[in-house]
């Protein structure tokens, strides 16, 4: 847990290491962009490299030192095989020389501050959701809930070194779940370095990677600064009408926004306030986004160049960005699919001389949708329906017409000469994405998926008992308005770079992906991001309507004081993380987990309740007989006969003695989180087992003799 002062010397070396080689191979793949957006993209490509290379080395090496200093090896190869290459063709390799150029762009481009104090209060953020304070751990509102998750999964990673991993959570079941977004921490940890600085150090990373992707994104989408900063604003400071709901009364009514748990203008269940603000409940908590965001948006950037700007050698490399997000985050993967789709249609429609119709078809079926979706939810909801097998067939039945459309667009564009570029471009990019994805989805999220019955017609997100209208404009605010309007009004070639959303909205509003109906804002915040561009377009044109004769400064600190006004209740969740503090990890259970780290062998298995914040298995690394099931249902697992079994080895140990040998347990943890789940049966497990840990509140037994035998 601590960690020590050498481990996190290296921890930082290795972490610096892999990003000066991302900056050596974008410097030469990526030589015909921007400084800036190669340092961003050498960033990832080195964050991209520390996530996989120590997990392929990890076939052969297990999940160990020699499977890092492998990953930093063939690191260094690739780096040399691209120099090589570069020399090779005559091209000069200076990877560093973009830093200097960087920072030149950063200073004549002023919003690029926003986005740099923004990061920097992230950064802020990643700290204040785990401290270490008085011999405890606290959390932050947001992460008081996942991160106890995402500690299991880089310690039982590091301490454990098996390879292809399980749930520590659940011993014997393979971990299914993104863990590349934990395992790059789980690398720096196994070198030494302190838990704390393993965890958010790779955070700061891919919390710029986001930020400033955002920004690079939004700018080429939107072909201007202004556009481009109202985007982002709308994106990263998102929050509708929510804060209306705290305004009026007593102070306490506004005050409670800073004090209660989870009553913000961004997240207030009681009236339906779901969408929850990006930087504050999605990359702070939620890992998997966070890390799959910071590949999604530079991915898409690479995109937009090829498809819109026909520069063919950036679908080799989108292809190996988008071949990694599985096992980085399969929503974003998912999201980038449907993303390709939307952009070849449009590319193939505008090849044919159908650009002009199809935009036109494109934005009535905008305004038939919204109406149909009004009824459809009415409909649904009378009947009891939202939840219905002929949903999901529905979905298939239609995106089959489009795959099929699709196809036949494609030849078509083949027999009339289309296709030398089809095949330098979009077939490059399909062949090295399933050449790097399929061998991930087959190998972990398929299997998962089919198991856990994942994929299920749904209808409406989690609209609940609102208005299918009235939620979104609640939700989402001016954003919903001024986008819609801002996709109304699109050109051709504006709406085709924005038609991304429709095919992600249309999924998410039909079919989940998860148990939990929650967790498709994964798939809605990447259509959102589209939206924002168009909802940029949007507030650009009013203001020119209304503003005629004024000034540009005057249209720009009158679309500034809209948008500010626009994100006052994302500040306010902001500034409510800001102060947020929970224990998460008391004293006791810090003492508990040193001496198991200590003493205990990094694969035992410990009979414990099913909390979610179990030092043994966040802070220790070692495996539970069962996890908290609101991490385990929520990733679809089977846990019910752990459940149970956990239950009668606590309240009738002698009478089922056999389940400790069944279930492989070790240890069994009895302290006033066991006795206030359980009726437990102290006497016996005294009587059965020794006691080799007892700080007055926690007993630690060990099920066997030192020599290995039962006692």
């Amino acid at each position: 847990m601590y960690g020590s002062f050498s481990g996190g010397v290296m921890a930082m070396a290795m972490i610096c290491f892999f990003q000066a080689c991302g900056l050596c191979l974008s410097a030469v793949l990526l030589s015909r962009e921007s400084p800036g957006a190669r340092v961003l993209l050498g960033s990832v490509l080195g964050s991209v490299s520390m996530q996989w290379l120590p997990a392929l080395s990890a076939f052969a090496f297990d999940f160990t030192l020699a499977a890092q200093i492998s990953a930093m090896i063939l690191a260094a190869g690739m780096v040399l095989a691209c120099a090589l290459w570069a020399k090779k063709r005559g091209l000069a390799l200076s990877p560093f020389a973009g830093l200097k150029e960087s920072a030149k762009a950063f200073l004549r481009h002023k919003f690029l501050f926003a986005v740099g104090a923004l990061w920097v209060f992230f950064c802020f953020l990643v700290l204040h959701s785990f401290r270490w304070e008085e011999g405890k751990v606290f959390s932050s509102q947001a992460t008081f809930g996942d991160m106890a998750m995402h500690l299991s999964f880089i310690t039982s990673l590091a301490r454990q070194g098996t390879f292809p991993p399980d749930y520590s959570l659940l011993p014997g079941t393979r971990l299914s779940y993104p863990f590349l977004s934990d395992s790059i921490s789980s690398s720096l940890y196994l070198l030494g370095a302190p838990l704390r600085l393993a965890y958010c150090l790779p955070m700061f990373l891919a919390g710029a990677q986001v930020l400033f992707g955002g920004w690079l994104f939004f700018h080429r989408m939107t072909g201007g600064r202004s556009q481009a900063a109202v985007a982002w604003t709308l994106f990263f400071f998102n929050g509708g009408l929510g804060v209306l709901w705290f305004l009026g009364g007593p102070p306490e009514n506004f005050t409670r926004i800073f004090t209660a748990y989870y009553e913000t203008p961004t997240n207030y269940t009681v009236e339906n306030i779901r969408w929850v603000n990006v930087v504050v409940d999605m990359m702070l908590p939620q890992r998997a986004t966070l890390f799959g965001w910071a590949v999604l948006f530079p991915t898409l950037c690479l995109l937009y160049r090829g498809v819109f700007q026909k520069d063919r050698r950036c679908f080799p490399i989108a292809g190996l960005l988008a071949g990694a997000l599985p096992m980085i985050h399969t929503h974003s993967f998912l999201a980038l699919a449907l993303v390709c789709g939307s952009w070849l249609t449009a590319e193939l429609l505008d090849f044919h001389r159908r650009g002009s119709i199809a935009v036109k078809t494109g934005k009535v079926l905008i305004l038939l949708g919204l109406g149909i979706m009004t009824g459809l939810k009415v409909w649904l909801s009378s009947t009891e329906q939202a939840d219905s097998p002929w949903l999901l067939t529905f979905v298939v039945f239609a995106f089959s017409l489009w795959a099929g459309f699709l196809l036949v667009l494609a030849v078509q564009g083949v027999r009339r000469g289309m296709g030398p570029w089809l095949g330098k471009t979009w077939r490059t990019l399909l062949l090295v994405t399933c050449l790097l994805a399929l061998p991930q989805l087959f190998t972990w999220t398929f299997r998962q998926v089919g198991a856990g019955g994942m994929v299920r017609g749904h209808f409406g997100w989690i609209t609940g008992p609102d208005n299918y209208l009235w939620f979104y404009l609640k939700n989402l605010g001016a954003a919903a308005v001024l986008g819609l309007l801002g996709l109304l009004l699109a050109k051709k070639e504006d709406f085709a770079r924005y038609c991304p959303v429709m095919a992600i909205w249309f999924l998410a509003e039909f079919v989940e992906f998860q148990p939990n109906d929650y967790d498709n804002n994964k798939l809605l915040y990447v259509g959102y991001l589209f939206l924002c561009c168009a909802a940029g377009d949007g507030l650009c044109w009013i203001l020119q309507r209304l503003m005629k004769k004024a000034s540009r400064r005057v249209q720009a600190w009158t679309a500034t004081a809209a948008i500010s006004l626009f994100s006052v209740s994302a500040v306010l969740t902001m500034g409510r993380e800001a102060v947020a503090s929970y224990e998460l990890f008391g004293e006791g259970a810090l003492r508990l987990c040193q001496y198991i780290e200590e003493e205990l062998p990094p694969d035992a298995i410990v009979l414990t309740d099913q909390r979610h914040n179990n030092e043994v298995a966040s802070l220790s690394g070692r495996n539970v007989v069962c996890g908290s099931s609101a991490y385990l249902f929520y990733h679809g697992l089977g846990y019910y006969h752990n459940e149970e079994a956990s239950r009668l080895m606590y309240q009738q140990p002698e009478e089922y003695r056999n389940l400790f040998l069944q279930f492989g347990v070790d240890y069994v943890l009895v302290s006033d989180f066991e006795e206030s789940s359980f009726q437990v049966d102290t006497a016996a497990l005294e009587g059965m087992f020794s006691c080799i840990y007892d700080d007055g509140v926690r007993k630690l037994y060990r099920t066997h003799s030192e020599s290995g035998g039962n006692p």
